[in-house]
């Protein structure tokens, strides 16, 4: 049976949340499907990623596999590499082979692919198609307010109770302190004040990210005596500021726990927000999550295929790297 392999356009929107609601075993009502998330993860405009980023497989003039890359660019050295995570992976059960085969089509456009987490189903198959486990990415949280839980729950049960007696507790802990030499100055969007250059992401992601129609997202410069040494960018809803990602000039585990102190305080600052997330996999961000009061909330396998070379990119893996940004955000 021959298929189609193309981009998809907007005019496929009913018939690939018809095929992911049915994939994900969820009504087309979900959370994750509705059709303004859609329309942007798949088609809005990106300055970084003129290209498609949304691929299907028809059979039989009918969509039974679906793919969006979430691409990124990396420079290595002297060398420039592109690639991503596949995100809304899915196929119709009905016609096998048809998601292996998009992943396949896919992973050949870039030089490399990987993915952070993933379903059972998703980690069961991507060994077999060349992945490799590379690293743990670690979820690390924080409460802020958590007497704005104690408002929500109406009916404790003791599981709950015991949650917000130790989210009280850990709350009352103060980090280490910040030296008055650093400070955070709130990114303008609309103005040229680009954040300091990361090897990873540009501004072209972030004037996206800031596009995100169910989270609201805000930008800060890392000051040192007034220079600009880093940046970073929290992706806000009701009672969640989670990290979308940190980039520092120089990512000691030191500087990492003043980062994460800054950006804790941004977060009540700048927010509503009951409890401040970030996703770190290195040594020193790990080292700096826990140096600054933060606890472990999820540790997430980092799967990672090389379509050339030997070695992956140097890439730190955050909350932006998939749809974990914003998705299922309280």
């Amino acid at each position: 049976m021959s298929s189609i392999y193309r981009p998809s356009t907007p005019q496929d929107e009913a018939e690939i949340i018809e095929l992911l609601a049915r994939a994900f075993s969820v009504t087309s009502a979900a959370h994750f499907l509705q059709p303004d998330l859609l329309r942007w993860k798949f088609w809005a405009p990106c300055e970084e990623w003129p290209e498609p980023r949304s691929w299907v497989v028809e059979r039989n003039r009918r969509i039974v596999a679906h793919g969006c890359l979430w691409l990124v660019t990396v420079q290595n050295g002297e060398k420039t590499e592109r690639g991503g995570s596949l995100l809304d992976w899915a196929s119709d059960p009905s016609s096998a082979g048809a998601g292996v085969y998009l992943a396949q089509r896919l992973g050949k456009m870039y030089d490399f692919s990987y993915s952070v987490g993933g379903s059972p189903m998703t980690l069961a198959i991507l060994p077999r198609l060349g992945y490799r486990f590379i690293a743990q990415a670690v979820t690390w949280s924080r409460p802020l307010r958590p007497w704005n839980d104690l408002l929500r729950n109406r009916s404790l049960n003791p599981r709950i109770a015991a949650r917000l007696a130790r989210d009280f507790w850990r709350a009352q802990i103060p980090p280490r302190r910040v030296g008055p030499q650093w400070a955070v100055a709130e990114l303008n969007p609309s103005s040229p004040d680009a954040p300091v250059p990361t090897p990873e992401r540009g501004q072209g992601f972030v004037d996206f990210l800031n596009r995100c129609p169910i989270a609201h997202c805000v930008g800060f410069h890392i000051l040192k005596s007034g220079r600009k040494v880093g940046w970073f960018s929290l992706v806000v809803g009701r009672a969640q500021a989670r990290v979308a990602g940190l980039w520092l000039e120089e990512p000691t585990a030191e500087n990492w726990r003043i980062a994460l102190n800054l950006a804790q305080t941004a977060a009540l600052e700048k927010t509503k927000a009951s409890e401040f997330l970030a996703r770190c996999s290195t040594e020193p961000s790990n080292i700096g999550a826990a140096q600054a009061g933060m606890h472990i909330a999820k540790r997430s396998p980092v799967l990672f295929r090389l379509r050339t070379g030997a070695e992956p990119p140097p890439l730190q893996y955050h909350f932006c790297d998939n749809d974990d940004a914003f998705l299922n955000i309280r």
